[in-house]
């Protein structure tokens, strides 16, 4: 009793502390001499909102005067960020003393740390911890005993308990409690939805249950594979059914609870507000002049309707008499409310920057047929890890997602996809030596660059890889691998997901192919028949980009030279950098602006620049410099001279911008010295070559 009432003591003291220095302060358990059980984080500040971190993830936001319930294991630090700063609330060491006092050095008592749940896209390497059971292993498992064993999990689960629900509940009913009695109009009733963020709080908590929604079948996956063994569920399907009907009973609950607090905040608060004061008894005059209103507009409705009915019969019946004079048929089409996505991959399968690999070639069994990986994702995966190669010795997992298009063969049931752009963790991943926490912010960042994909092509892109790496470990596919797998995959065709991992550290970084087999498993280590290797991969990717230049995709600002010369026969501009010099005219001032990036190829004895980029960084990757771009009123060689020190070493031209007549100019560099013959000089308008990467696009069939 005098230990509890020591503990209480102390974390008492602790809390006073929080709490005087900060306007929040946390609720917690001692669990060990690092580390705390965190249970909830409470905002007793009446003006701002505080988002939380926890050990360098982000959490949640709490409101002004709020709460958030946490449920986790904290072992570095807790922090609340406001728009004036970030307070500590508790980091390691702040309770090492009360741990000490409470367990002695000899004290043999160990106390288990909550299990909680983790970030939305987790691989991790490590055996996982198993559900406490009260089954015996071998017997077949009842109906019953199965749905109480689960139902037990659920309930002690952060997102599946009432807790998750109760703690929305508290947060909002007061926010509804203030708008349906004291906010008497639109505008401060908006004033205060922003200022206390509930349209982002509710955003928050939709994205926490679509993300749940989404791994349901990992979550039962890892539920029965943990507790039972094949020959406790004879019918394992049947009870996964009943499972999955216990899952989403619980969304179904937590989307309804949602809405119903959206519509009510946003939108049905504030009229049932409105509805108590219009009948009131000093507005009743008014409700009759409202009500008639009312009437006279729903009775013109009614009227129009009506005669655009009439005129909708008329246009049918008059194409089927001519129809039937024997006249040309006319076809009256129904608008559509939206444009379906092209389902293509016409402009990969036989296009050089794509290089084709036969799923065959490295499993007898995969739903995926054929595979196209695009250059440019080739060399973005590449540089993703030539930073980690920089630190061999204490390399962590890292890893992205890839967005690409696929095509199904329903008569064979197998997929093509292409893997074309990838997608960046957020700040809030966490990288490990044998862990990759993804985050929740990449969802967000996949979604956004899908819509840009989708909206700008009109075609159907959708995530059609992941990528991560065992660096040191080797190519596997471990079971938290399979969870995530499991969890990414397309709602309605879940076949076409492809895994890549690799290993780093091995001479040519090794890299694995994992695909869905045919019955919906997935290939494992001892599946594959080859091996391929990020380093050649690179290679080709880098030769393929060069190879495939199309000079009808560039401007060759060279054309309008008076004189061409050999030397310098082409200056070919790509749609990137047209882009990135029309970016470069935001930048207030002039002189070196930047620096031309690209590769040279020869043409029958004639040498063209190709620019990929117009960076203000010097070097590039995958790329050579090979000029320079400069900003200023007028073009003068005494000038650009001075701009670059006379150093012409490894500038091939200048690419020349005036700010008086909006005019780029391409002036050649001949054996390290400025050419001053201005008939080899290539002119044209910037707004011209903007206008006419526009016309590519639309010619193209791209939307912009």
């Amino acid at each position: 009793m005098w230990i509890f009432n020591k503990k209480a003591i102390g974390i008492l003291l602790i809390s006073l502390t929080f709490s005087s220095a900060y306007s929040q302060r946390i609720d917690y358990d001692v669990t060990s001499e690092s580390t705390i059980y965190l249970k909830a984080v409470y905002n007793d500040d009446g003006k701002n909102h505080v988002s939380i971190n926890v050990d360098g993830t982000y959490v949640g936001t709490i409101s002004a005067g709020g709460s958030l319930a946490i449920k986790k294991s904290c072992s570095k630090f807790v922090k609340a960020e406001t728009s004036e700063g970030s307070n500590t609330l508790w980091r390691t060491g702040d309770t090492s003393a009360e741990w000490e006092k409470t367990h002695p050095v000899q004290d043999n008592e160990k106390r288990e740390e909550p299990k909680v749940e983790t970030s939305p896209i987790v691989a991790t390497n490590t055996a996982e911890s198993k559900v406490e059971r009260t089954i015996p292993h071998g017997k077949k498992v009842s109906s019953d005993q199965l749905m109480a064993l689960f139902k037990d999990q659920v309930e002690k689960d952060s997102f599946y308990s009432s807790t998750f629900v109760q703690a929305i509940k508290e947060e909002i009913d007061k926010h509804i409690v203030f708008l349906n009695n004291y906010v008497e109009n639109n505008e401060k009733r908006e004033e205060y939805i922003q200022k206390y963020q509930l349209r982002e709080y509710l955003d928050d908590k939709q994205a926490i249950i679509v993300q749940n929604e989404n791994s349901i079948d990992s979550y039962i996956g890892n539920f029965v594979a943990s507790n039972f063994n094949s020959n406790e569920l004879p019918n394992r399907s049947e009870y996964e059914t009943k499972l999955r009907n216990v899952l989403e009973e619980k969304i179904a609950e937590r989307k309804d609870m949602l809405d119903n607090y959206r519509n009510e905040i946003l939108d049905e608060g504030f009229s049932s507000t409105l509805t108590k004061h219009l009948f009131s008894g000093k507005f009743i005059a008014i409700n009759v002049v409202l009500a008639i209103l009312i009437i006279a507009i729903v009775v013109f409705v009614i009227i129009i309707l009506k005669r655009s009915t009439h005129k909708k019969r008329t246009t049918a019946i008059q194409p089927s008499r001519q129809t039937q004079n024997g006249s040309a048929d006319i076809v009256v089409r129904r608008k559509t409310t939206s444009i379906l996505k092209k389902q293509s991959l016409e402009d990969v399968q036989h296009n050089d920057a794509y290089l084709p690999i036969d799923c065959a070639d490295f499993s007898s069994d995969s739903a995926v047929r054929r595979i196209y990986l695009k250059n440019t994702c080739i060399k973005e995966i590449y540089n993703l890890y030539a930073e980690d190669l920089r630190n061999p010795e204490n390399p962590n997992e890292d890893g992205c997602m890839v967005l690409g298009r696929w095509v199904h063969d329903e008569e064979r049931d197998e997929y093509y996809v292409s893997l074309e752009e990838i997608v960046k963790p957020g700040d809030d991943a966490i990288f490990k030596e044998y862990e990759l926490n993804f985050g929740g912010k990449i969802k967000l960042k996949v979604a956004e660059k899908l819509r840009r994909l989708r909206r700008e092509t009109n075609l159907q892109y959708d995530m059609t890889c992941w990528v991560h790496s065992h660096p040191g470990l080797g190519v596997f596919f471990s079971n938290a691998d399979s969870g995530v797998q499991m969890q990414l995959k397309h709602p309605t065709h879940p076949k076409f997901l492809v895994a890549i991992v690799i290993d780093i550290l091995t001479p040519n970084q090794e890299l694995g192919i994992f695909t869905f087999k045919h019955d919906m498993s997935i290939n494992s280590k001892a599946d594959l028949q080859k091996m391929y290797s990020l380093e050649e991969l690179y290679q080709w990717a880098v030769k393929s980009d060069r190879t495939s230049f199309k000079q009808e995709d560039h401007r060759n600002i060279m054309q309008a030279a008076s004189t061409r010369i050999d030397s310098h026969y082409g200056v070919e501009l790509s749609n990137g950098a047209i882009i990135d010099m029309c970016q470069l005219q935001t930048v207030q001032g002039n002189g070196l602006l930047a620096w031309v990036h690209g590769y040279t190829c020869e043409n029958n004895g004639k040498t063209e620049f190709v620019l990929k980029t117009v960076s203000q960084n010097k070097v590039v990757l995958d790329d050579e410099l090979i000029g320079c771009y400069i900003n200023g009123a007028h073009c003068s060689i005494p000038t650009i001279k001075r701009l670059i020190s006379n150093d012409f070493s490894n500038i091939k031209f200048i690419l020349f911008y005036s700010t008086a007549d909006d005019t780029l100019t391409a002036i050649p560099v001949i054996d390290g010295q400025l050419s001053v013959n201005e008939d080899s000089y290539g002119e044209e308008k910037l707004e011209d070559l903007k206008i006419g990467y526009q016309d590519y696009l639309y010619s193209s069939g791209t939307s912009f």
